[in-house]
This record gives structure tokens, C-alpha cells and sequence, in this order.
């Protein structure tokens, strides 16, 4: 994918060949005008130009303060590091870059992976083009007009088994299309709609296109389905679980097609307001899912208490988890407590075939992310689905999976996926001592 326009990207390295074989690598996945130098010629491009993109190729051989310096004079960039020994400087750079704010999207292995490249370049495309939209979020006003005019609907994501890789299922994502095609990130409208009752219409419309287009896929023979998030405020609206059910119905649809996803953070101080909506949603079949688990952690307890079937793993904790030790430990660990939970366990965030391998390693039961597939409109699904069988087959034999060996699941859940065993105290404090020596291991590194 290639940014619309062509955009001046700064690349240095410790010599100059180095920076130019770097430009012809990232040239090929990423649009621009690219200028290559070595620390000792940067100074006279970082003064005279302001570039949106900085490469910097073994900058653990800079001299001190140098990167203060490219910070300071280019604010604004993104930047992406190459490192012939990752294993020792990776982490170190990663560090430095957040104590000076740089911008930093990724720091790479050189010679890097064609795959790896093509996930972090897509990821600074699409960076790069919601910082050129205005940061301001949409008005009230603004997001209730493209409710009433229809612009806001569904895509989806899939997501995928990683013991055989069989599509499972896609979660549905909020998308804001205008009619000339431009797309508004959703970060300029969600905010907007959460802290007003706006939400309510556009969860409902997300789970009515989501349960039209299951119906289609299932009469063709897929068997899938569907995730939603739902927030609080969507869950107490009036006759919610009612119409949920008259949908399902309506669609033909069996209440297990559909899961309800509900963020972590929100949960947190309010379970005692949701268990009851969550334990309906579970008592007419629809499954509870538990999103971005691991930025709230300290509601596990009161989450073990919760009707839930599945726990999604934060993104953070799953991107990168190959390279980064401290990442590794609290997927593995956040792993751990959703087996010991009953729960099934997808990892987010699955951007490289590396990702995919340390989710497996990890016992993960499913995986979603950018290596798997974007977002798409349901146009395209079916499309997809085609292209993604080609992948499966060569994807799964060479993929080393320890999950079953290393990981495997607990027994005592009905088909219905109650759990019939609560852990004990024991149990949850163990799991909760987990998550906290894991989180003090991140703040470590």
C-alpha cells in the first residue's frame, strides 16, 4: 500500500551505502522522495527540511545525543529503525525513543523479512494518513448527521483458529465512509458517540448489518460468527436484550453466532451494573466476550465472577511479543489466566508471522490482526475467504504450534460454555499476583 501522495522521507545511516540500500528496500513498499546520508551529512537535511518519515539504519552506532538532536529538529516525523543485531540494540533504542517522545513505529531486523516490513509499513501508511486528517473529534452535531444519513456501517476483520487455521468468525468495526470514498478514522467519531447516546443507534446498526451478512455467508455454507462491541450504555438501553433477540430471530440466526464484546476498562467499578445484561445475554445463547484484556487488570477479580466465554488479549501485550521478552511474558501469563478462567483466548494485534508464532506458542485458541486480514467492507469477505484457503494450508504446516502440548484446555465447561467450577481463591490469587509481577516486569523494560 502506498501513502496517496508522494511524501519526503530522510533516511541515515552509519555510512551512506547503508542508508541508499535502505531506500531501495522501503521504496519498494512505501511511496516517496527518499534522501539518503550518514550521520555526518544529516545536519544539513534535518535544518533545511521537515520530512514525515525518518529511517535511521544501526542507530545504536550513532553518536551520543544524536537522536535528541533528530527529535528536536523534526518533531513531527515517525521514525523507523533498522538494527543488524536487534536481539542486543532493539530493545535499548525502543526505550531511549520513548524516554525523549520520539515517534518511534518499530525497530526492525536488518535484513528484515519482506512480511515483517510489509506489516509496519501498512501500519505507518495508515498512521500517516489519520495524522493528516484534522486530530479535532467530530461535533455531536457532525456524528448524529452521519447516523441519520447512513455513513457509518460495518466491516469486518477477521479472525482465525490457530490449531488448523479455519476462519472462525469476523469482528465488526465501526467505519465512517464519505461518498467520495475518503474514510474518517474512528477515532473523530467514537469518542463522540460513547459519551452521548448516539452509541446506542450505531451499535445497533453495526449488529443489524453484521446479522444480515451472517445470514448470507451461512446460506452459502460458512459457518462463522459475528463480534460486536457493545458498550455500557448500549447494554442498559431500553429493551436492548429484547431486540437482540427478535434480530436473531428475524435472521434465523442461532444466539451462538453472535458475541458481544465489552472493554475491559469499562468493566472495571461497574461489573455489579452489567453482570445482570451479561448473564441474559449468556441465558439466550449470545457469547460474552471480554476485550482488551490486560490495560485494567485489576478488576480480575470481579471479571472471574463475570458469565463470559472469551477473553480478547490487548494488542499490546501480542504485536512484537517475539522480540520483546516483556511482551512474551504477559501474553503468555494473560494466556494462562484465561484457561484457568474457562475461557476461549484470542490474541489481537497479529501483524507478522512472527506475532502468529509466539500467539501459538503462547496457547492462544484464536488469532486477529493485519497478518491474518484488515478490516474489509462485506463486499470482499467471500473474496477473501478464497485467497485466505490458499494461505491455510502452508500457514498452519509450517507453523510450530505448542498450544494443545503446552496449554491445554480446562474440561470443565458445559456446551453452553457456563463455566460449571469457579476457581478458587487460591487459584485467582495466583492469577492476579501473575498479572501484576507481569506488569511490573513492562514498567521494568
Amino acid at each position: 500500500m502506498v501513502l496517496p501522495e508522494d511524501i519526503d522521507i530522510l533516511v541515515i545511516g552509519q555510512s551512506k551505502a547503508l542508508a541508499t540500500r535502505l531506500c531501495r528496500m522501503v521504496g519498494r513498499s512505501l511511496s516517496g522522495h527518499y534522501q539518503p546520508c550518514d550521520e555526518a551529512g544529516a545536519d544539513s537535511f534535518l535544518v533545511a527540511n521537515r520530512y514525515m518519515v525518518l529511517i535511521l539504519g544501526n542507530a545504536s552506532g550513532f553518536s551520543p545525543g544524536f537522536l535528541e538532536t533528530i527529535q528536536q529538529q523534526q518533531p513531527q516525523a515517525r521514525f523507523l529503525m533498522f538494527e543488524t543485531d536487534i536481539g542486543l540494540h532493539g530493545p535499548l533504542l525502543d526505550q531511549q525513543a520513548s524516554r525523549i517522545n520520539m515517534d518511534l513505529v518499530s525497530v526492525l531486523p536488518l535484513p528484515c523479512p519482506p512480511e515483517r516490513l510489509e506489516a509496519v509499513v501498512e501500519r505507518l501508511n495508515t498512521a500517516t494518513l489519520e495524522h493528516a486528517v484534522d486530530r479535532a473529534p467530530m461535533s455531536l452535531d457532525e456524528v448524529g448527521a452521519a447516523v441519520e444519513a447512513q455513513k457509518i456501517r460495518a466491516w469486518y476483520q477477521p479472525k482465525v483458529r490457530l490449531s488448523d487455521g479455519q476462519v472462525v468468525g469476523f469482528e465488526a468495526l465501526a467505519r465512517w465512509l464519505e461518498p467520495d470514498g475518503t474514510m474518517l478514522p474512528p477515532r473523530l467519531f467514537i469518542p463522540t458517540a460513547e459519551d452521548s447516546e448516539l452509541i446506542i443507534p450505531i451499535t445497533r446498526k453495526l449488529i443489524t448489518d453484521s446479522l444480515t451478512e451472517l445470514s448470507d455467508w451461512q446460506s452459502q455454507g460458512f459457518n462463522l460468527k459475528v463480534s460486536v462491541n457493545a458498550t455500557v450504555e448500549v447494554l442498559n438501553s431500553r429493551n436492548f436484550i429484547d431486540w437482540l433477540d427478535q434480530s436473531l430471530s428475524h435472521h434465523q440466526l442461532s444466539p451462538s453466532s453472535l458475541v458481544i464484546e465489552i472493554t475491559e476498562s469499562r468493566v472495571a467499578g461497574k461489573a455489579t451494573k452489567i453482570v445482570e445484561h451479561l448473564t441474559q445475554l449468556r441465558q439466550l445463547g449470545v457469547g460474552v466476550s471480554v476485550d482488551d484484556f490486560g490495560t485494567g487488570y485489576s478488576s480480575l477479580l470481579q471479571l472471574s465472577r463475570m458469565p463470559c466465554t472469551e477473553l480478547k488479549i490487548d494488542r499490546s501485550f501480542v504485536s512484537g511479543a517475539s522480540v520483546k521478552e516483556e511482551r512474551g511474558v504477559l501474553l503468555r501469563n494473560s494466556v494462562s489466566i484465561g484457561h484457568g478462567l474457562g475461557l476461549n483466548v484470542v490474541a489481537e494485534g497479529v501483524e507478522t508471522r512472527a506475532d502468529w508464532e509466539a500467539a501459538a506458542r503462547a496457547g492462544t485458541d484464536e488469532v486477529q490482526g493485519w497478518f491474518i486480514g484488515k478490516a474489509q467492507p462485506a463486499e470482499r469477505v467471500l473474496t477473501w475467504l478464497e485467497d485466505w484457503e490458499s494461505r491455510r494450508a502452508l500457514l498452519v504446516r509450517e507453523t510450530r504450534t505448542y498450544a494443545e502440548a503446552k496449554n491445554p484446555k480446562p474440561q470443565d465447561a458445559d456446551p453452553t460454555g457456563w463455566r460449571q467450577h469457579q476457581p478458587s481463591t487460591v487459584q485467582l490469587a495466583v492469577l492476579v499476583l501473575m498479572m501484576v509481577l507481569s506488569a511490573g516486569l513492562a514498567l521494568l523494560f
